[in-house]
């Protein structure tokens, strides 16, 4: 899969896709940074845009675990843009 290929999908994930299906990328982190922090027994909430790097750890290590499944790349992709988008707005 080229690049250009690879930042187009995760765009149309962003923008589109992910959005319909989950809602506003962030209120959806937001609602998931306060889940985890819950769990985690933390005193704050865990911000969006981390929620979005984290997300992309996950998929950094499935990689890890096997390269070959270029939907990580995508979403790792995507998820670290949204988590750009949500810090620097």
């Amino acid at each position: 899969m080229e690049l250009d290929d690879i930042l187009a999908e995760a765009s149309c994930l962003i923008a589109g896709d992910r959005q319909d299906t989950y809602g506003d990328i962030h209120e959806s982190w937001e609602r998931i940074g306060k889940l985890w922090s819950a769990v985690l027994q933390l005193n704050e909430p865990i911000p969006p845009h981390m929620v979005g790097c984290m997300l992309a750890l996950m998929k950094i290590s499935r990689i890890a675990n096997d390269p070959t499944h270029t939907d990580n790349y995508i979403d790792a992709v995507a998820y670290v843009a949204g988590a750009g988008q949500l810090a620097t707005s």
